[in-house]
């Protein structure tokens, strides 16, 4: 992974931090209510033959939050040109070896112009796996996918390509006087159990309220009703969209998210990577 971002998706943990589980998630990327269908409509092929197989869209932040990243005349053909998404190259391996720098097991995935991607049959036996996608112009991005269910099959998730942009945006954004560093840290979404954004969450790293940016620790919340857009320096919660940045001490701790009368339990251990933005959900 480059120096740049990456994001990482949690999904089918267990307990009150559950994330969005995967057999509950349906991808149906059209531009609008009033789409006619088209090539790029619905989650990509994604199908196995000796693992478990992860499969999804990539979707843009900043001013084009929650819009997917496709070409600009796309055929749902698999990637031959470098435009938008096709600037990728995508990855799938174990979340352990991930964290440990290790490439050795990595698979090769495919992305297609709609900016659909698999990383096919990934290792059936591993309940936590990535996939990462690295691009000139964007953050590097993985999507690390826990609890996996250890049969053959598929997994469908969205990820959020964040080009480098918009990552020096949101520093701007966090304090125009002081820009922080917004290139390691935490892109976090709350999620209630039906999958719908929560607003009024604080996020808690090993127990203690993230404070504002730009000193570390901080928690910066964003703006709107679409994911990942812009960020409010003002807030102390989460808004409509139910997502933050979070930029923690380095090394490990516990991530965990704060309402009024209720505290959920901490996720697994985590830890920051130079860098890296990790994507999490978060369901309380």
């Amino acid at each position: 992974m480059s120096a740049r971002a990456a994001a990482v998706v949690l999904v089918a943990a267990s307990g009150c931090a559950q994330v969005l589980g995967l057999d509950s998630t349906h991808l149906d990327f059209k531009d609008a209510m009033t789409d006619a269908p088209n090539v790029c409509d619905g989650a990509p092929m994604c199908t196995s033959t000796t693992g478990r197989s992860v499969c999804g869209q990539l979707v843009q932040v900043g001013a084009n939050a929650g819009v997917p990243l496709r070409v600009a005349m796309p055929t749902g053909a698999v990637c031959s040109a470098t435009e938008g998404p096709c600037a990728f190259t995508v990855f799938g391996q174990a979340e352990a070896s991930f964290f440990a720098g290790t490439t050795s097991d990595r698979v090769t995935g495919t992305i297609d112009d709609c900016g659909r991607f698999v990383a096919p049959d990934l290792d059936a036996t591993q309940t936590d796996v990535v996939v990462g996608f690295s691009a000139a112009s964007y953050n590097d991005v993985a999507a690390l996918v826990l609890g996996r269910p250890m049969t053959p099959g598929s997994d469908t998730i969205a990820v959020y390509a964040v080009d480098a942009a918009t990552a020096m945006a949101w520093a701007t954004q966090a304090s125009a006087s002081m820009p922080p560093d917004t290139t390691t840290g935490l892109l976090v979404t709350h999620a209630d159990t039906t999958g719908a954004p929560v607003a009024t969450d604080k996020d808690r790293a090993d127990g203690a309220d993230l404070g504002a940016p730009p000193a570390v620790p901080w928690a910066g919340y964003f703006t709107g009703a679409a994911p990942f857009g812009a960020l409010d320096p003002t807030a102390t919660s989460t808004g409509p969209s139910g997502t933050s940045l979070d930029v923690p001490q380095s090394g490990s701790f516990m991530l965990s998210s704060a309402r009024t009368g209720k505290t959920c339990t901490p996720m697994p251990m985590l830890q920051t990577v130079d860098g890296v933005l990790i994507e999490l959900t978060l369901g309380c």
